[in-house]
This record gives structure tokens, C-alpha cells and sequence, in this order.
């Protein structure tokens, strides 16, 4: 179900993936735009360090386009333009509305605990004829970004599950979430208008605060964008921002001030880590969804597509047997793979956030982004 006539129109996303996403699927792939070697970070404008870092600049677009492609191809129904509205259980006696409580939850589960009666009837509203319509699921998976509409549903089912493990930014049912919850970014993708290596370029300024700009090299274009924190976002204006950003780069050589637009789009990516829970009956979330983006470089193409890919092999094991209980197999898998990564990302975002403005500036970004080997020095949180 996709909200967008076509998916990721307009592209919020740098679209610098690890090569390693091409081993999440069989055969080639369609997307790749560009290829990376290097990763040049600078700081204040001068050049810090250069580490390898072999990737891919991708059309997003084409790679989801292409995906949805084979999805459709081996029997999926795709649903585009089509908001998804609400979900509820059917065939519960006690259900009491949309707004389930566990104890009523308690009463829809059988006695060995299958899924024939936690069957969710989804509302949908398709914008072509604008009239509601239902659809019935097993199984419904939220990939719907860090505002994620399935985890809101989710924890309105369930309760907020075990408050011990709970934080701010990851209960996904909050309507009001800290600053410190997500960054916001904005990216102009321009013409090239000079010869440009194909390395990966990240810059730091105190001006870009808890966070960074870059310049990413496609074959005929270049995606250059800032991310920073949302309360400095709006505090200095997001775009004020980039435009600074933008002479910065022209002053260092690094643009030449003529290329022109091709398109701009601004965007949320979350930080705080994963959701303390991601799986709930029959109830999955992935990607953004389920907080998995690193909360120092916001990357999480290659964490959506591979938690994706862990979840679909746990969705086919509980349609085969019956049991929902085997998508929580899914929820420790995924925090068994990412959770050590991106908990230790967090303690170093935790520090940047603490210590941007009254630290020495190089040495915090030394100690705190990922080309340098300071970051990978564990601390305390």
C-alpha cells in the first residue's frame, strides 16, 4: 500500500548505499547510478582524512521501482496512491472499538494461539475514485517512515508494552517527540558542471548543527544536502542553512556556482535507535519504521532492505504454520543484528548532542564520526 503515485517521487534520500545491499538479492539489480571508492571527510572546510568505503550513489526511485517490478511479478498486488487509514481486528468479540487494550487483545487469541481469529481488516481510501474500501491481512507490516502510522496502530492495540525498556524516542506511539528523536535534511540534485572523482564527500561545521553536509557524485548530476538537528533546523531555518552550505562549497572549489536544479527535497530521518518493540502478534515494522537508522550518519537503505529480508523469511514461516507468535523470532533477530551498531552510534550522537557547542570542534568530530578511528572507541551512555 503506497501513499505516492510512484514511490519515492520526490527522492528524499542522499542515495549512497554500501555495496554489500547487491547480496540482499538475487541477481543484478536496477539503480546504480554511480560507483564509489572513497569517503573524503572534511572539516571547516579542509580535508581531515580519506578512508575507503566502496559503494554505490543510487536512483532510488528506479531501485524501488524495480523492486515493486518483481514483487508484482511473482503475484504481489501493489495499491498506489492509496492512503492507508486505520486497522482493527475482526472477529474479536470483545474488541471494544479501534482503541484495543491488552486485556481486550487477550480475549481475540484462540488457545493455541493461531492466527484465524487476529485477522486485521485495514481501511484504505484510493484517491483515482476517493471512496473507502477494506482489505482483510494476516500479517500487516509497517514501512511507513519515522511517523510510522502501523507502530501508532500497533501500541493502540496493544498498551506501550514494558515500560522498563521504554525511552522518549522510541515509543513509537508518542505523538510529541524530542528534538533529539530525528534530524531533518535538505538536498538539491544539480547538473554537473565539471569533472568530479567518485568519492563520497562529508563536511562539518559548527554551523551544521549535530550534523553534516555532503556532495555525492552521480555520473551526470550531484546530490548535495545538509542534515542537522530539528530544533537548530528551526531555530536558524533549514534552508538559510543549506544555502550557506551551498557558498561554503562554491568558496572551496568544490562547485562552481552554475549548476542548475534538477529537483529539491527536504525530509525526516530518525536517530534514536530502535523501537523497543518491533514486532506484536501480527503486527511487524522495518526500516525507518522500526528506527533503524544509524543515529550519527542517518544511513538506512541497506538496514530497511535487510531487516525486510529477515522479516519476509519469518512471515512465511507463520502463514505456513498458523502462528503469529513467530514474528517475534523477527523482533530478536533484527535488534540481535543491528542493536549493537546502532546503540553504539547513539552513545556517540548522545555526546555530539551534549558537546557541539562548547567542546573543541575537530577533536569532537574525531571522537564521534565514523572515517575516523575515534568513533570506534566505546563509551558509556
Amino acid at each position: 500500500i503506497e501513499r505516492k503515485e510512484v514511490t519515492d517521487t520526490p527522492v528524499r534520500c542522499a542515495e549512497l548505499m554500501p555495496k554489500a545491499i547487491t547480496q540482499l538479492y538475487d541477481g543484478k539489480i536496477a539503480g546504480i547510478n554511480n560507483e564509489i571508492n572513497y569517503m573524503e571527510t572534511y572539516i571547516t572546510g579542509k580535508l581531515a582524512n580519506t578512508i575507503k568505503s566502496p559503494g554505490f550513489i543510487m536512483d532510488r526511485n528506479v531501485f524501488t521501482g524495480f523492486l515493486i517490478k518483481e514483487f508484482v511479478k511473482n503475484g504481489g498486488i501493489y495499491l498506489n496512491s492509496t492512503n492507508f487509514l486505520n486497522a482493527k481486528y475482526l472477529n474479536c468479540p470483545n474488541q471494544g472499538g479501534n482503541n484495543m487494550t491488552s486485556q481486550s487483545f487477550e480475549s481475540c487469541r484462540d488457545e493455541i494461539g493461531f492466527m484465524e481469529n487476529k485477522v486485521l481488516g485495514l481501511s484504505v481510501r484510493r484517491r483515482n475514485n476517493d471512496k473507502l474500501e477494506r482489505i482483510k491481512t494476516r500479517i500487516l507490516v509497517g514501512s511507513d517512515g519515522p511517523y510510522s502510522r502501523v507502530g501508532k496502530i500497533m501500541n493502540s492495540f496493544f498498551g506501550s508494552g514494558d515500560k522498563t525498556n521504554d525511552v522518549p524516542c522510541s515509543s513509537p506511539q508518542k505523538e510529541v517527540l524530542s528534538d533529539s528523536c530525528h534530524v531533518v535534511a535538505f538536498q538539491e540534485n544539480l547538473v554537473k558542471q565539471k569533472y568530479y572523482e567518485d568519492n563520497a564527500k562529508i563536511f562539518f561545521y559548527p554551523n551544521l548543527i549535530c550534523g553534516y553536509g555532503w556532495l555525492f557524485p552521480k555520473k551526470d548530476s550531484l546530490n548535495i544536502g545538509i542534515a542537522m538537528g530539528m530544533g537548530a533546523a528551526r531555530n536558524k531555518g533549514l534552508k538559510d542553512v543549506y544555502f550557506w552550505f551551498k557558498d561554503e562549497l562554491l568558496k572551496n572549489n568544490f562547485i562552481n556556482g552554475f549548476e542548475k536544479q534538477n529537483s529539491a527535497a527536504a525530509g525526516l530521518a530518525p536517530v534514536s535507535g530502535i523501537k523497543y518493540q518491533l514486532a506484536k502478534n501480527n503486527i511487524v515494522l522495518i526500516g525507518d519504521a522500526a528506527g533503524l537508522c544509524n543515529p550519527i550518519t542517518g544511513a538506512g537503505n541497506f538496514n530497511a532492505a535487510a531487516s525486510a529480508k529477515i522479516v519476509s523469511e519469518y512471515i512465511k514461516k507463520a502463514l505456513k504454520t498458523g502462528d503469529s507468535g513467530i514474528l517475534k523470532g523477527a523482533d530478536m533477530e533484527i535488534k540481535n543484528f543491528f542493536g549493537p551498531s546502532l546503540s553504539h552510534a547513539r552513545s556517540k550522537r548522545n555526546i555530539m548532542e551534549e558537546k557541539w557547542e562548547i567542546d573543541d570542534f575537530e577533536n569532537l568530530i574525531v571522537k564521534s564520526w565514523i572515517s575516523f578511528k575515534g568513533y570506534w572507541q566505546r563509551t558509556k551512555i
